[in-house]
């Protein structure tokens, strides 16, 4: 996507950069270290430091990819139906550009926030995945709260309910308007998200409802098996995000060839072959010279 200036500068693309980048960032530091303590049985080195960037890339990283796609699926609207609002530069800056940077900034800082400068005092555990994952914000019921509602629950249904919404909508206009170029246009914006926004709900909402249920006052102990698998799954959603984004950019199922050339083999082609033509003397059989 980023060797193609089209595809760069096409402003429905801004996100799936956006989130591509975020976790790449995510694959490369919290999914390494994952490997490193499954690889030794602990956490390695054991140092308060590695435990608070751990903490920190998996709080803060996977909240901005779920909240960026989340901002996607409202944005997707804009992008079809009321393109006019971003007609003017200024227009697209404040539509398009502020919204993202307000939303990745404040998650950034929020979870800076409460897991380097916590209003009370984190509990490391070296021999468990993430440190423990005790952190003591977690405990606050003002903190914890608004952290599961405004960071897992919200943009879970943002998600569902404008995917679904942008789904009606784009068929019911299709059906009214009969546009057959401008219904490509708006199929592939549609594909883009709902793709995308179909890997998250089915990844996603398992782990999303057993937040749901801890704030409903259940005990985390009556749920834990289901629990560790739901956040095992949800993992996915990182490994699985690029090749999603790969499939639902591509235009003609043959650019495959030139993403993975490897796989590719040219076809046989069968050339005719010109052979030489012959000329041959018809002589007649037993054929007797005559001597006069």
């Amino acid at each position: 996507m980023l060797s193609s200036q089209t595809r760069r500068q096409a402003i429905n693309n801004h996100v799936i950069i956006l989130l591509l980048f975020n976790n790449l960032i995510y694959e490369l530091i919290d999914i390494s270290l994952f490997l490193n303590y499954y690889r030794l049985d602990t956490v390695s080195p054991a140092t308060q430091s590695l435990c608070l960037i751990w903490i920190f890339i998996d709080e803060a990283l996977y909240s901005v990819s779920t909240i960026t796609v989340a901002w996607a699926s409202i944005e997707r609207h804009i992008l079809i139906f009321h393109n006019q609002w971003l007609s003017s530069s200024r227009r697209r800056f404040l539509i398009h550009y502020v919204p993202m940077m307000l939303l990745v900034s404040y998650i950034i800082l929020f979870h800076f926030v409460v897991i380097v400068f916590p209003p009370c005092e984190n509990r490391y555990d070296y021999t468990q995945e993430i440190c423990g994952h005790q952190l003591c914000f977690h405990n606050s019921k003002l903190i914890g709260t608004w952290d599961s509602i405004a960071h897992n629950i919200i943009p879970t249904l943002t998600i569902v309910i404008f995917s679904i919404t942008l789904l009606v909508r784009v068929l019911l206009q299709n059906r009214r308007m009969h546009r057959i170029v401008q219904w490509r246009k708006h199929r592939k914006m549609a594909i883009q998200l709902l793709s995308i926004s179909a890997l998250y709900l089915f990844l996603y909402i398992p782990y999303m409802c057993m937040e749901l249920t801890h704030l409903c006052c259940i005990s985390p102990e009556s749920s834990n098996n289901f629990e560790e698998y739901a956040q095992f799954f949800s993992y996915y959603v990182i490994f699985l995000l690029p090749f999603v984004c790969l499939v639902s950019l591509m235009e003609r199922p043959w650019r495959l060839k030139n993403i993975f050339p490897c796989w590719y083999r040219p076809p046989r082609l069968v050339h005719p072959t010109i052979l030489p033509s012959v000329h041959f003397v018809a002589q007649q059989p037993n054929a007797i010279e005559t001597i006069s």
